[in-house]
């Protein structure tokens, strides 16, 4: 695959197709006419388009996150993988680093009302927001400061920068709620498990962790 594909693919069958964004790229175009053709759906719908196979979106992940992402082929499978997002049963964990050295098997439960305003995002209250449940770890050191393991129940915008913020901490790379410079903003999805019963050929999608260190 050409380097300036952002992505790779994992897993792909004949209902779903499972990618890695690179970081630094839109999951799908914006109002900047920059965007329309430099944007992950775009380069996998010609993918696609090649196989004369279709391409739903499903969820997304923040232009500078990296990750994992899974396409649907039909409109049906879309609406299922979609489905199980919106019920929480989908097992999704990223890993970040902060600039601050807390204590390691610290664990912080976060949860927040987050409001969308055009492209910002505020933390507000229920009767206005959405609620997102973000769940912290502490893992281990690396020379830069202390890398995370993070789990989310809900899939908000701007969810796990705004945890990290809301705690005090400084997400490396992070230029919209912590002014960080960084080479990167250091925050990758590195894992997808789906539950059994909405019957996918292969449920759990992975790749190795950036910064964490799994027991």
């Amino acid at each position: 695959m050409s380097d300036k594909c952002p992505y790779e693919i994992l897993y792909e069958d004949e209902s779903i197709i499972v990618v890695y964004k690179k970081r630094n790229v839109f999951t799908i175009r914006t109002t900047d006419k920059k965007t329309y053709a430099y944007n992950l759906y775009h380069y996998l719908k010609m993918y696609m388009w090649k196989k004369k196979e279709d391409l739903f979106i499903v969820h997304r992940l923040d232009y500078e996150t990296s990750g994992i992402l899974i396409f649907a082929k039909s409109y049906p499978m879309k609406e299922k993988l979609q489905k199980c997002f919106e019920e929480r049963k989908v097992i999704r964990d990223y890993e970040a680093v902060i600039q601050e050295r807390i204590p390691l098997n610290q664990s912080f439960h976060v949860e927040q009302y987050l409001e969308e305003r055009g492209f910002k995002v505020f933390q507000t209250d229920k009767e206005h927001g959405k609620q997102a449940i973000t769940d912290i770890s502490s893992i281990n050191y690396i020379n830069i400061g202390t890398a995370l393991k993070i789990n989310i129940s809900t899939g908000r915008k701007n969810q796990i920068r705004m945890a990290i913020h809301s705690l005090g901490f400084t997400l490396l790379g992070d230029k919209r709620f912590a002014n960080s410079e960084a080479k990167r903003m250091y925050l990758n999805a590195y894992r997808l498990v789906f539950p059994a019963e909405l019957g996918l050929k292969q449920p759990e999608f992975k790749v190795d962790p950036l910064w964490i260190i799994l027991n």
